[in-house]
């Protein structure tokens, strides 16, 4: 009896076991088919993509990069006409403010070139003293449109001026461009620009006036060294659209991008020297 019983038990658990497979062995597979994705699924939400800061009109394909580190000199390629002015603030014209000096080099109604900002030195006072009359440097950073120094310009300012003490202007970028110089000349501005090498480029003359004599509106014209033709013009004149004056450099488009940043120079040694109050 306990014999039959067990063997009966065993045939139960073989029919289970048997109906289990025949079942599993009706049943399809869950991966029958090949399934292909060609799109993936959408997200819950699409945000739209921020735009590209810069201008993709008219982009021309060329072997070198675009995103190629220019230095300051180069963004003055292709540049016929430049204008400085400088940034005047109501707390400024009220004898209140602490600031530096700040001009702004754009192409005349077009975009800002650069930024020249005064250096101050920690040991200048923001009030009247003597000292502020005889300070031998003034120096002005130049920043390109992305924050960047373009240039630094030391200007030579001692005072009173004698023949040995003329005034000029130091340039350099990432490496020493040149120098505008003041001629001794017993009437009316007389300057030299030179190169690195101080080789003389171009002299500067401006109207046949004493210097604390000088036009509101003055043009200072840039004569090749050999004197034979005239290869630039600075302008000192009032702009109806901003009221108050602005400089006006004016060179062809071709001229070399050192002799236009020493141009540039000139213009705020012409600045310091004739025009600032």
């Amino acid at each position: 009896m306990e014999v039959t019983g067990l063997n009966h038990a065993v045939f139960d658990v073989n029919i289970d076991s048997a109906e289990a497979i025949e079942m599993q062995s009706n049943t399809p597979p869950v991966f029958s088919n090949q399934n292909v994705i060609t799109a993936q699924p959408p997200g819950g939400t699409q945000q739209t993509r921020r735009p590209i800061p810069v201008s993709t009109q008219d982009w021309i394909s060329t072997p070198r990069s675009q995103l190629t580190a220019l230095s300051g000199s180069h963004f003055l390629g292709n540049v016929e006409q430049l204008e400085i002015q400088q940034i005047v603030d109501l707390s400024t014209l009220l004898g209140r403010s602490g600031k530096s000096s700040q001009y702004r080099v754009k192409v005349p109604k077009a975009e800002t070139l650069f930024l020249a900002v005064e250096e101050k030195p920690e040991n200048r006072s923001n009030g009247f003293n003597f000292f502020s009359l005889i300070r031998s440097d003034y120096t002005l950073n130049i920043f390109d449109q992305c924050g960047e120094p373009a240039f630094v310009m030391k200007i030579n300012f001692k005072w009173p001026r004698s023949l040995v003490n003329l005034r000029k202007v130091t340039v350099g970028s990432s490496n020493f461009i040149g120098t505008v110089e003041e001629n001794f000349s017993i009437i009316g501005p007389n300057f030299t620009v030179y190169n690195e090498a101080r080789e003389p480029l171009c002299n500067i003359f401006g109207p046949n006036v004493c210097g604390c004599c000088m036009y509101r509106e003055a043009e200072f014209q840039v004569i090749s060294i050999d004197g034979t033709h005239q290869i630039a013009s600075l302008m000192h004149l009032w702009d109806s659209t901003i009221h108050d004056y602005t400089f006006l450099i004016t060179f062809p488009a071709d001229t070399d991008v050192k002799l236009k940043s020493l141009l540039l120079a000139a213009v705020f040694l012409l600045e310091r020297m004739y025009f600032n109050q």
